[in-house]
């Protein structure tokens, strides 16, 4: 069977620019983006994570300056709590009895619901900042810097980057190529996406916990080896896949295939038609998926040439189902696309394709 090279209408600067450049511009904002948050937010909070280690309790001769670099704890008991949940911003609350230290702190949901009144707690501030609520059964860090979450979400949105990467070339890879009978199916979009979920589960972790270089190196390499062997994996079964084979057509019955052609055809000329019938009798197109030829209409097969299969055009062919393929076909020298499932497309090409030779003949 010859192959068809993509063709179609004449597309405009914008509709380039959506189709080829955006999934890649989201890409690389992502990615870029990513990085400069790594490089500001990542080290930013890694500093000021040194600088809290490192700070020192403030003198007890000193008078009490919560602003101070120094570390301050001042005791208090809980009066009553308040924990709601608002994710629009934060509206739970401590209350403390006789309203020392403080009247009430507002605190995030979590801090809220750990304690009850009556716990006797300790609060730490530093540099005009709440930083911990401590008591004896629980402590929660309020105000602590978590240079490890921000890390893991850095890491998060590069492997979100990938998967937008490793979809955006498969479905270009697919995007209205030609196709033959004895073509293997696309790869998996899933086989290439297993690496980069194998990847998550460690690496964001790993990023969140930060642990030492004699921990991180080694489950880093293991993971790596992992995902490399994935990656191969993918590329050896993409390459593997079984060749189409089309739909069987079992002697003297009908069989009944949802298909339907994209332009006004003799068969078909308000475009009605969701199935074709082929088999015990003559192709028709029916506008509905059977049993029985009931207002079937005759498609003339002798009129038509097959010059070959592809895969649809996402952008201009948005009606097809992705998993479907198109076959470009010539109704007496008009082009027609007919489309399907690919092994009943294989059988309705088969038999036009026979039915052009008995013509010829």
């Amino acid at each position: 069977m010859p192959e068809m090279s993509e063709s179609g209408p004449r597309r405009g600067v914008g509709h380039f620019v959506g189709a080829r450049l955006l999934p890649l511009l989201l890409c690389v904002v992502t990615v870029v983006g990513a990085a400069c948050f790594a490089v500001v937010g990542v080290s930013s909070e890694e500093r000021r994570d040194r600088e809290w280690r490192a700070a020192t309790p403030c003198a007890a001769a000193a008078p009490v300056d919560v602003r101070a670099d120094c570390v301050t704890t001042l005791p208090g008991v809980i009066e009553r709590t308040k924990a709601k949940l608002n994710r629009s911003h934060r509206d739970s609350w401590l209350y403390f009895s006789g309203g020392r230290p403080v009247d009430r702190l507002n605190v995030s949901y979590d801090t809220a619901a750990a304690f009850e009144a009556g716990d006797h707690v300790t609060l730490t501030w530093w540099r005009g900042e709440l930083m911990k609520v401590a008591s004896e059964r629980h402590t929660a860090n309020e105000g602590v810097p978590r240079p490890g979450g921000i890390a893991g979400g850095v890491v998060f949105c590069v492997l979100a980057a990938g998967a937008l990467a490793v979809f955006t070339l498969v479905r270009r890879r697919r995007d209205g190529r030609p196709v033959a009978a004895d073509e293997p199916t696309s790869p998996s979009m899933f086989n290439f996406l297993m690496p980069l979920a194998v990847a998550a589960v460690w690496a964001v972790p790993l990023a969140g916990a930060r642990p030492g270089r004699v921990v991180a190196i080694p489950v880093a390499a293991a993971g790596l080896l992992v995902v490399l062997v994935l990656l191969a994996r993918a590329w050896r079964v993409s390459g593997r896949t079984p060749p189409l084979e089309p739909r069987a057509l079992p002697e003297g019955e009908d069989v009944i295939v949802q298909a339907r052609f994209l332009q006004d055809t003799p068969p078909d000329p308000g475009l009605q038609g969701s199935h074709i019938a082929v088999g015990a009798g003559p192709m028709a197109v029916l506008s509905h998926g059977g049993p029985g030829r009931l207002a079937g209409k005759a498609i003339p097969v002798g009129r038509f040439d097959v010059r070959g299969l592809r895969r649809p055009k996402r952008f201009t062919e948005q009606n097809v189902p992705a998993h479907w393929y198109v076959a470009e076909l010539l109704d007496s020298g008009t082009p027609v696309r007919l489309a399907a499932a690919p092994a009943d497309l294989l059988l309705l090409v088969r038999e036009l394709e026979r039915a052009g030779l008995d013509v010829s003949r």
